[in-house]
């Protein structure tokens, strides 16, 4: 299993629990560094890698769908 998190973070979605937690550690409180995730993601497996990918974008095109349903109701 990749994911074993219980609280919704972000970078939780995306990295696998191993990569996760030591990732969260170095980022505490949870603002993501360019350098740390790069250094996370030369851990990962290529299939691991894309589907962080897939993820990412997935969360992208679900973020935007809810700012433009707020902007919408101004």
């Amino acid at each position: 299993m990749l994911h074993e998190y219980a609280a919704i973070d972000p970078m939780a979605l995306l990295f696998p629990s191993r990569v996760y937690i030591s990732l969260s550690e170095k980022l505490h409180p949870h603002v993501p560094k360019s350098i740390e995730i790069k250094e996370a993601l030369g851990r990962l497996t290529p299939e691991e890698r894309l589907y962080i990918l897939q993820r990412a974008r997935t969360l992208g095109h679900f973020s935007k769908a809810v700012e433009e349903a707020v902007a919408s109701m101004k």
